[in-house]
């Protein structure tokens, strides 16, 4: 038996919602998906956080083009066998794993989370181990001011995914056979960047973290032009 409860006044959300569907049905690319059969060909997987302020569509429109895995942290061993399915049975070229300023997951993985439930402890743990693995293997020295730590943190996170990724031996020969381009990058929700709020900066492409070096890569445009960090090892 449902339950159901007047309490909340959720009218104009639903309609949203439902205009939103609406929408969809209208827009539906019936004849691209057509000519694919009708089947997934994705571009790219997409490793991102969860959190609402990071959508999807900051890689473009994400129907049919990017195969999305989305978790708290954008940790890959959360969610190892959803990445992996898109790099080896839907064979994008390209994968991107974005983290992000002020994200909640690194900040709670920073700090004491054992008042959590178990299953918010478990994901965190994730985070937080894959937190003291890069700093012990890079060496790298975290500030303690607050309005650039979690920033420097969250960048070190997404190195340690393309380090877990490259870990596995099929999808490094897939690096190795110019098959597959693994890009990290963060997007700048508060300018800590002090570039301007929303930009997105390229941190690690392949494992490299070295910025002068990823600016070189001309022939990745942007992601090229766009190459920035705090933390340098």
């Amino acid at each position: 038996m449902g339950i159901l409860t007047t309490k909340t006044d959720n009218t104009q959300l639903i309609k949203q919602l439902g205009n939103s569907i609406l929408n969809f049905a209208k827009s539906f690319p019936l004849a691209s998906f057509q000519a694919g059969e009708f089947k997934q060909h994705p571009s790219v997987t997409l490793l991102t956080c969860s959190d609402s302020r990071m959508p999807v569509e900051i890689f473009g429109s994400s129907f049919n083009h990017i195969f999305a895995v989305e978790n708290i942290g954008n940790q890959f061993r959360t969610a190892e066998g959803s990445i992996l399915y898109g790099l080896f049975h839907l064979h994008t070229p390209l994968m991107i794993i974005a983290g992000h300023t002020d994200c909640g997951a690194i900040k709670a993985a920073d700090s004491n989370f054992l008042a959590e439930p178990l299953a918010i402890r478990n994901e965190l743990s994730v985070v937080k181990d894959s937190l003291e693995k890069i700093i012990t293997q890079s060496g790298v020295s975290v500030t303690d001011n607050q309005d650039l730590r979690h920033t420097q943190l969250s960048e070190l996170n997404v190195d340690m995914q393309i380090d877990l990724l490259l870990s596995d031996e099929h999808v490094f020969n897939l690096v190795g056979e110019n098959k597959l381009l693994i890009i990290g990058v963060m997007i700048d929700l508060h300018n800590v960047y002090a570039e301007g709020y929303g930009q997105v900066y390229t941190v690690n492409i392949n494992g490299e973290t070295d910025t002068d070096i990823l600016q070189s890569f001309t022939g990745l445009g942007v992601f090229a032009a766009q190459a920035k960090r705090f933390t340098r090892y």
